[in-house]
């Protein structure tokens, strides 16, 4: 199974959690803009209660429909948005939150190299740039 990195995760939350300049022209991704939008209490580190929430966000923003659910059609506008059919366990061809949130956050745990439970900026720009933290 291909999981999607991290850093597209963190580019789709971005792009999708009320971004205003995105009416005029999209910036292009900045890993540490997402880092710092993600990080709400400013501490340094992504917990995964903070992830959660900008998965919850994610989720019901791309569910365009307001079914509760994510199709193909919805999830193939998250950027670089690969592997619906192993994330959709039951293979009905939808996707409920607890399904995203597991994908989700397998994606976090593969980000998190020092297995502290929570992201660094470091760890989410290597990532980005799709080198390993020590």
């Amino acid at each position: 199974m291909r999981i999607i990195p991290l850093w597209i995760l963190l580019a789709t939350t971005l792009g999708f959690a009320g971004s205003a300049q995105a009416q005029d022209q999209p910036k292009p991704y900045d890993p540490r803009a997402a880092f710092r939008e993600t990080d709400k209490n400013s501490d340094g580190q992504i917990d995964r209660q903070e992830f959660a929430e900008r998965i919850v966000d994610v989720f019901y923003i791309a569910d365009t429909n307001k079914d509760g659910f994510l199709v193909v059609e919805e999830y193939a506008r998250l950027p670089h948005s690969g592997a619906f059919k192993s994330a959709d366990s039951t293979g009905d061809g939808h996707l409920t939150l607890s399904e995203f949130e597991r994908i989700r956050f397998t994606q976090f745990d593969d980000a998190d190299t020092n297995r502290d439970g929570t992201l660094s900026v470091d760890e989410v720009v290597a990532v980005y740039e799709g080198k390993k933290s020590s």
